[in-house]
């Protein structure tokens, strides 16, 4: 029943604190962009509603089978406000408490509630994705329409993109707060094999939102080129551009990539990476800026 470091109840304290913002701003979001929405589509999830362009994305969808979005549709609604309102008053009682065992039991609420979150976003992108009408307008046999968990994804002529909001960085931030001042706590007493075993906690905590800007494999077959809509085929092409938020172009072949550059969809500057499809390695993406190239 080890008493905690008066920083680390000042910094749990902060942490429960900065949880009363998700009742006030959005917790997640959902981008989507398309040629036909050049301007894109956003859905903001907040603790107990859905705003943006709802309607649009539904309608949208209702095209190819999914069903509306409805706040009615997610009982979460319910009891989300309850659920935080627990995790700030068990912060807050954490620091008053002053105790180490109730510290614990604070990050593991916070990493449960992060994780049991995503594994709902999960559950309910699967079924919202694949339990499809099968009178819809639109049926393409074997397509499935599930949304990202996180980061982007290709869905017909839509890219997709899902990841926190304002609300969802917050409460990543708190979390972040509370294992930093649990580890500052075993690093203080030297308890050198608790402190390895907070790592973990970490770890977890750092990839529950995390958000990826990497880039991905061309799925030749599958994915369609953002220029000219036509599907990639020869593994010996491609190219792919990857922006700083995450999202993903993907082009057939190197005019593509160069027509879609001199356009000026998107600055210099919003380009994370550029890649090109080595012809002598088929499939394998390298830098396009350093690359060499040979016209014949």
């Amino acid at each position: 029943m080890k008493k905690l470091n008066p920083y680390s109840r000042i910094a749990i304290a902060i942490s429960a604190l900065l949880l009363v913002s998700a009742y006030f701003v959005p917790l997640w979001q959902i981008l989507m962009w398309a040629p036909q929405y050049p301007e894109g589509l956003d859905m903001k999830i907040w603790i107990d509603n859905i705003t943006g362009d709802v309607k649009i994305i539904s309608a949208l969808n209702h095209y190819i089978g999914m069903k509306h979005i409805e706040v009615s549709m997610f009982p979460e609604f319910g009891y989300m406000i309850y659920i935080v309102g627990f995790v700030i008053g068990f912060g807050l009682i954490t620091a008053l408490v002053n105790r180490r065992i109730i510290l614990i039991a604070y990050v593991a609420i916070l990493v449960g509630c992060g994780l049991a979150a995503l594994i709902d976003f999960y559950i309910w992108g699967y079924n919202y994705g694949h339990n499809l009408d099968p009178t819809a307008p639109i049926v393409v046999p074997g397509m499935y329409y599930q949304p990202p968990l996180i980061g982007t994804k290709q869905l017909l002529n839509f890219t997709a993109f899902s990841g926190p909001d304002i609300g969802g960085w917050i409460f990543f931030v708190a979390g972040i707060i509370a294992v930093l001042a649990l580890a500052y706590e075993f690093y203080q007493t030297r308890a050198k094999k608790m402190a390895l075993a907070s790592g973990p906690a970490l770890i977890l905590a750092l990839a529950l939102i995390s958000c990826s800007v990497e880039p991905e494999p061309l799925q030749y077959g599958k994915d369609a080129c953002h220029h000219c809509k036509m599907t990639l085929m020869d593994n010996k092409f491609g190219a792919e551009i990857v922006t700083a938020k995450g999202k993903i172009f993907k082009f057939d072949d190197t005019n593509c990539l160069i027509n879609f550059l001199n356009s000026n969809e998107m600055s210099d500057q919003d380009i994370k990476h550029c890649l090109i499809t080595d012809f002598s390695s088929p499939g394998l993406l390298i830098d396009a800026k350093t690359a060499f190239y040979v016209k014949s």
